[in-house]
């Protein structure tokens, strides 16, 4: 695909280099010099110094042939400008950032034709709808949606209090409708085997039905959904999560340092608690009794504010902790400190956006643990070498794992002896090794 993405910053250099090593044909443009000096040092692509909503700078892009054009720039009009301007230009599609309120509600992650545009993304959004499926969650650090939100993807970390540790898989005896679909040991994800044991340390990534996956969340921890939560940030993250776990019955208290955004957001969220003053004060939070809560959520702009206001929320009594954090190399300094749950709104733009870079069928993909393996949901096409083939003689590779099949209303935890058929949904967990593979199997050998 020739795809030109403006915009450099931490998500364009996290797209260029994930569609570079896919081979696509790239075009880099950013106003900065030092930004595209940087990619020229370390990437072989096209590149153009020049304000990326500009005609002469996506003509000299070649956008009219593009198959894809993205625009991520730290500025929502430049992005939703170049991306509509691209569009008219010819681009086959167009996708923009967008990271405040203004173009997309407080309550809506992704736009579909929005001023012509294909798709708008407000990453801070679609954070926020990931922190409140935490908050409901029964001590898992992260949680994604698939298959229309009838299957999820929840990652759970095994402390020293953590239940049926030492056994091997194969003798779990795991509540139906889940499966374990890889561990990360070490920093090191790998698919298991029936024989593979889980360890203190290690974190899970579990796949299943929603009902399901909570039972198995309690198979092995004892935590609970989190009925009353601190949010530190009232900005587009916050004030979103404010919304969704407030409407859900859920006890919301807000701290906001800015006097505006918090009286604006007691207007917009009347259900929560709004407190205008500093997360990161210790005699506020104890003020506020937060030793009483079961979840805090540090949401700000400011990376190290949200570091410090989790670290002082466990100090004064906060079970669990969550961070957002706007640079992805400070994510496992994050971790190593002791902060529960740590989440970027680089991975959910990168994730949402390479689902468009992808043929085959693909309707969803996000990547897991930086790229070291990624869910697919993928349409299974007539011809396909997989159809009508049983799961134990599918021939799938190691680092492969079919998580879920969707046959119409039926969602199948796939066991050895179910088949996939043309026109089903499959959602696949795969490393980087077992990819080639795994396309080739469910690609259609009338395409070959």
């Amino acid at each position: 695909m020739y795809i030109v993405i403006i915009g450099m910053g931490e998500v364009g250099r996290h797209l260029l280099r994930t569609m570079e090593h896919e081979g696509h044909d790239l075009v880099a443009v950013d106003a900065s010099s030092d930004a595209i000096q940087f990619v020229e040092d370390h990437h072989d692509v096209m590149t153009l110094v020049g304000y990326g909503a500009s005609h002469d700078v996506l003509a000299k892009a070649q956008v009219e042939r593009a198959d894809l054009v993205v625009a991520v720039t730290d500025h929502d009009e430049v992005n939703l400008i170049a991306a509509l301007a691209a569009k008219q230009l010819g681009a086959q599609r167009v996708i923009a950032r967008a990271q405040g309120n203004a173009w997309t509600s407080h309550m809506e992650g992704v736009r579909y034709g929005l001023l012509g545009v294909d798709v708008v993304i407000n990453p801070r959004v679609l954070v926020a709808h990931e922190l409140a499926r935490i908050a409901r969650s029964h001590g898992a650090v992260d949680v994604i949606d698939l298959a229309q939100d009838r299957l999820e993807l929840v990652q759970l970390q095994l402390n020293e209090d953590a239940r049926h540790l030492d056994k091997p898989l194969m003798k779990l005896n795991l509540p139906r409708d889940t499966l374990v679909a890889a561990l990360v040991r070490e920093g090191q994800l790998v698919v298991p085997g029936g024989a593979d044991v889980l360890t203190q340390g290690d974190r899970v990534y579990m796949i299943g039905k929603p009902d399901a996956i909570l039972q198995a969340e309690e198979f092995f921890t004892s935590k609970r959904e989190a009925r009353r939560v601190i949010i530190i940030g009232g900005g587009v993250v916050g004030g979103a999560l404010a919304g969704s776990l407030a409407a859900d019955g859920t006890e919301v208290l807000v701290i906001e340092h800015n006097r505006d955004t918090a009286e604006a957001l007691s207007v917009k969220v009347p259900k929560a608690t709004i407190v205008h003053g500093d997360g990161t004060d210790r005699q506020l939070l104890e003020e506020e009794e937060a030793g009483t809560y079961d979840l805090v959520c540090c949401v700000t702009s400011e990376d190290e504010v949200n570091l410090m206001a989790a670290l002082l929320a466990q100090r004064v009594g906060v079970p669990r902790t969550a961070a957002l954090v706007h640079r992805g190399d400070y994510m496992p300094i994050y971790k190593q400190l002791g902060v529960d749950i740590v989440l970027t709104p680089r991975a959910v733009a990168s994730d949402q956006i390479l689902r468009y870079c992808r043929g085959g069928g693909v309707q969803s993909l996000t990547s897991l643990e930086d790229g070291q393996a990624e869910v697919a949901e993928l349409r299974v096409p007539r011809g396909a070498r997989v159809v009508g083939v049983p799961l134990k003689r599918m021939g799938l590779p190691r680092g492969a794992l079919l998580g879920g099949i969707v046959h119409g209303d039926r969602v199948i935890i796939p066991r050895g002896d179910d088949v996939v058929e043309a026109g089903d949904t499959v959602v696949l967990l795969l490393t980087e090794s077992a990819r080639p593979i795994v396309e080739r199997l469910f690609r259609s050998r009338r395409s070959e």
